[in-house]
């Protein structure tokens, strides 16, 4: 398990520094850095950058003035000293799972077509329209890293229920394989495109102890109590995350456990680098941080025992 943990914080300590090294290459191609070796107004900077997508231009600014690319000061933006050091090591490299890179590659090139508009064809970010992208990202092995984290931190097996929050295309099977054939897997996703992808697979595969319904996580009210619920990499994609951690917390049996995989942002610095690239998918909010996660967990009015596992999952048994 220790290992499996290592793994998954070094693949998400990764893509947030190849994030870094995609958002340096933008501010030279689209001349940003050259424009700002002096001093300009962000007015000057939107209008002389051949950008049309000026709110996309806006949140590349924005985000290298958080990392500190830029300063800005008076009104006025200037580039300031920047350093960036990528460590490529023997210790490290073993613990990469290499596929994620070219789905990165695949994202920065879409910033080229968002640059010219939100709504371009060639931004496969939408979960619903571009569903069969997101199934190529969510079979990756670094995504089955996870999901096999979850199963063991959950202690997932055979007449155990099972509620997972944005389960997406992959997870009703590789997760769901573990509660059956006597117990239940409660799928729950908001868009028709991925369910029905997973819906084929579990048909495919003839779990029948596996349910997928269509909704917003948001809005939903437990009727039912599960021995476990799933939230992975969702909570980037809800504006109340003390909403969904109450929900997933009220649809918990006692003594039951909530399993929550994040890159929780004060593990990651600079993680806004990655999320720049994430936010061409119009849901996406931002990682959430550890301490939003336990602000909500205590808010829920719940008694429960916290557990971290490295710097991106938490285990959390409701008491």
């Amino acid at each position: 398990m220790d290992a499996l943990i290592k793994k998954l914080d070094k693949n998400i300590s990764a893509m947030v520094r190849i994030s870094m090294l995609h958002l340096l290459q933008l501010g030279l191609k689209y001349g940003i850095f050259a424009r700002l070796a002096s001093p300009q107004s962000r007015g000057d900077i939107l209008t002389s950058v051949p950008v049309g997508n000026k709110a996309l231009l806006r949140n590349l600014i924005n985000t290298y003035v958080k990392m500190g690319i830029i300063k800005e000061s008076g009104g006025r933006l200037i580039l300031d000293e920047f350093s960036y050091t990528l460590n490529i090591s023997p210790e490290n490299i073993p613990y990469i799972t290499p596929g994620w890179v070219s789905i990165f590659e695949e994202i920065y090139r879409m910033v080229d077509y968002a640059s010219i508009t939100p709504e371009h064809p060639k931004v496969l970010m939408d979960f619903d329209k571009d569903a069969d992208f997101w199934d190529m990202r969510l079979s990756l092995e670094f995504n089955s890293l996870y999901r096999e984290i979850t199963v063991k931190a959950g202690g997932l097996k055979d007449e155990m229920k099972v509620l997972d929050l944005g389960c997406g295309s992959v997870s009703p099977v590789e997760i769901g394989q573990h509660v059956g054939p006597n117990g239940e897997y409660v799928g729950i996703d908001f868009s028709p495109g991925i369910l029905s992808i997973a819906e084929s697979r579990i048909r495919s595969s003839g779990m029948d102890w596996v349910t997928l319904r269509e909704l917003d996580i948001r809005k939903i009210i437990p009727k039912r109590r599960y021995d476990a619920v799933i939230m992975s990499f969702i909570l980037e994609y809800v504006d109340s995350i003390n909403r969904v951690v109450k929900t997933a917390m009220d649809a918990l049996e006692s003594g039951g456990k909530l399993i929550i995989v994040e890159p929780f942002r004060e593990n990651y610095p600079n993680i806004c680098a990655w999320e720049f690239f994430e936010r061409l998918t119009k849901d996406f909010v931002g990682f959430p941080s550890r301490s939003a996660v336990l602000n909500a967990l205590e808010a829920s009015g719940e008694e429960f025992r916290i557990k971290e596992l490295g710097s991106s999952v938490l285990l959390i048994t409701k008491m």
